[in-house]
């Protein structure tokens, strides 16, 4: 007996056609949509969480170093790397730093700072010069070399020298990856600095003195779109320092609450 075979088109397909039905492509449509309509708002629910809890962890590091300057007596710095969101603590051994009258365009980078210190080493190597022949004791015949002020005083004239802080309080912290700083000023800067026109991370020191004082600053932290370009369409935060509470606090939302200073 011959069978009998289905007639093309009722189950709406062709002969031979496997492709989906018009009905079966409405259901993958809808599945994507359900997919999508989940996931995005989770993903900025987490991003969202995380990049608070970064921005509250930087506010408490503010205190805390702030608190170390005055229990050590020493001077600290946080050192942020504006594009990446990469920050640390630093300390010199020199009780005396002073933040000074005069403005820095921008902060160095360890190479510059380096080259900035040999080349000061180098300047005194002449002074130790211009000071005289060295001169010996007739009795001891020991070799005393004149010293003037000015290489005197050398441990005070020098730029200080600045060394990470390393301890299981204190290691490299990141804002990142959703947030980047996009600009700050503090107090030593001449202008703000400015994550779209410093060269590579850029980076932005904030001093603390031990007499319990943190120099004043203002911040605006930001989402990131890409490299060294924050995303102007989400609202960013916007802190200033407390300079003798040594606390960062916020100021508003958005830039126009930033604030400037002389």
């Amino acid at each position: 007996m011959q069978q009998a075979r289905a007639l093309p088109g009722l189950d709406g397909r062709g002969a031979g056609d496997s492709g989906l039905t018009l009905f079966e492509v409405v259901v993958v449509i809808a599945l994507v949509a359900f997919v999508y309509a989940v996931a995005i708002p989770q993903f900025s629910l987490k991003s969202g969480a995380e990049a608070a809890t970064k921005v509250g962890r930087l506010a408490e590091d503010v205190r805390s170093a702030f608190d170390m300057a005055v229990l050590t007596g020493k001077p600290y710095r946080l050192v942020f790397e504006l594009n990446s969101g990469r920050y640390w603590l630093e300390t010199t051994d020199r009780p005396d730093f002073l933040l000074g009258d005069e403005k820095a365009q921008s902060d160095p980078t360890d190479e510059e700072e380096a080259d900035m210190a040999a080349a000061a080493d180098s300047a005194f190597l002449e002074y130790e010069s211009l000071a005289g022949e060295p001169i010996i004791d007739p009795d001891t015949q020991t070799e005393f070399r004149p010293v003037s002020p000015v290489v005197q005083a050398k441990s005070r004239l020098l730029r200080p020298k600045w060394k990470r802080v390393e301890s299981l309080e204190w290691r490299e912290r990141t804002i990142g990856p959703y947030m980047m700083i996009k600009e700050v000023q503090a107090e030593h800067h001449a202008t703000k600095q400015s994550v779209v026109e410093l060269p590579g991370n850029g980076r932005a020191f904030l001093y603390f003195l031990p007499g319990g004082y943190v120099e004043k600053a203002w911040m605006i932290v930001s989402y990131k779109k890409g490299d060294r370009e924050p995303d102007d369409s989400m609202v960013p935060y916007t802190f200033k320092t407390s300079p003798y509470a040594g606390t960062l606090d916020t100021i508003g939302t958005g830039e126009e609450s930033a604030v400037t200073f002389e």
